[in-house]
């Protein structure tokens, strides 16, 4: 008798594991289903919905697609996912479905948070008259009591970044938020100061950098990139130190295409009209030395400026953006530059470099060339539909 009520409780511990081991798997399996399509259709069957954007998916580019490992160790992939749901038991099934809609719950809240957090502190920021960043990069809590949480975060101010937790309301870790932004701020000018010091040092050792700069910045809105190509660039003196692996790998604005090297640098125009470039206010000073040194270094540069407007295309309901490009070279000991046609544009950018065949424009863009000269690709769209 006493042996058969050991061999029960045996049993009943390892059903107990079973279910805790099924339990966490299928908690994984929504975790990284989440991870990959974010949201889903409240109106239709969460299952029904994974199973055919998975399949999609499977279909598709497998190379994007990422792989979770589970603590027990099991890898967690798309074609998995799509097995389990196409062969799995009923309760297992809805096992899942449970866990899918507890954590899209969760995840959903959690994205409120951000919104309210970026809303409230990008009302803040109106009373700057320069450009702070501020960008949550991680986000989770997890509540004991009503309107006390424990935060968890991984936020970018200004030119620092916080990995910090704190314990209180929403409301109290917002005006954490606003404060760290206070302090910041002292440092931006600063920052701001040094780049502007560096750009008159660089334009007095260049003659026509002034020129090109104006030239680049009359056509910056609020927000541009700045891209370059050429064989070999410089690298940004923060960057010295850094192997070109690493500088990819982070995706610090650096990629090599083919025998040349390109790089991207954001561009802000702020409200007391001072330009930057750089996302990470650190880079604003080093701007200036890295373009003249990589000009030096090349016979000719490519730029290309994509500026962005603050309209809307009525067509594609996309922000419109402008596209225009630049050749740089050095001629009797000052920069020159010549501007490309809108056509030139256009032809780069609507055939593909390594078949030559056509390509379909991007959506919302203006091909810009000198003065008033513009191809808009909707236009483009448009008149290709009606020869259809």
């Amino acid at each position: 008798m006493r042996n058969d009520k050991k061999n029960v409780s045996r049993e009943h511990k390892k059903r107990l594991r079973e279910i805790k081991r099924l339990r966490n798997r299928l908690r994984g399996y929504a975790e990284y289903v989440l991870d990959i399509i974010e949201d889903l259709d409240d109106k239709k069957d969460p299952v029904d919905q994974v199973l055919e954007k998975f399949k999609n998916l499977s279909e598709g580019e497998r190379r994007v697609l990422p792989i979770r490992i589970l603590s027990d160790g099991e890898k967690v992939y798309v074609e998995k996912i799509i097995s389990f749901l196409e062969s799995s038991p009923p309760e297992h099934i809805n096992m899942f479905r449970d866990f899918l809609m507890k954590e899209l719950s969760r995840r959903r809240m959690l994205k409120r948070d951000v919104e309210k957090i970026m809303s409230e502190i990008d009302r803040f920021l109106e009373d700057f008259d320069v450009y702070i960043p501020f960008h949550i990069l991680d986000y989770d809590k997890k509540c004991f009591e009503k309107d006390r949480c424990l935060f968890l975060f991984k936020v970018e101010i200004g030119s620092k970044r916080y990995l910090d937790e704190y314990y209180g309301s929403l409301d109290d870790l917002i005006e954490i938020f606003r404060e760290a932004v206070r302090k910041e701020a002292v440092e931006i000018y600063r920052l701001i100061e040094k780049a502007e010091k560096m750009r008159r040092i660089f334009m007095k050792r260049l003659r026509g950098l002034k020129d090109f700069l104006e030239e680049i910045e009359s056509h910056v809105y609020e927000n541009a990139i700045f891209s370059v190509l050429g064989d070999r660039l410089a690298r940004p003196r923060s960057w010295r130190n850094l192997s070109d692996n690493i500088i990819q790998a982070l995706n610090m604005g650096l990629e090599k295409i083919g025998g040349l090297e390109s790089m991207r640098w954001d561009i802000k125009k702020m409200r007391n009209g001072a330009v930057v470039y750089g996302s990470n206010p650190k880079l604003w000073p080093d701007f200036y030395e890295w373009l003249v040194e990589s000009i030096k270094m090349n016979n000719n540069l490519v730029v290309i400026l994509r500026s962005f407007r603050k309209e809307i295309d009525e067509t594609t309901k996309l922000p419109v953006k402008e596209i225009r490009g630049y050749i740089t070279f050095i001629q009797e000991g000052s920069l020159r530059y010549i501007q490309l046609s809108a056509e030139e544009l256009l032809e780069a950018y609507t055939r593909d470099p390594e078949t030559g065949e056509r390509i379909k424009p991007e959506p919302s863009v203006i091909y810009c060339g000198p003065g008033e000269e513009k191809i808009y690709s909707t236009t483009l769209e448009e008149s290709e539909g009606h020869q259809k």
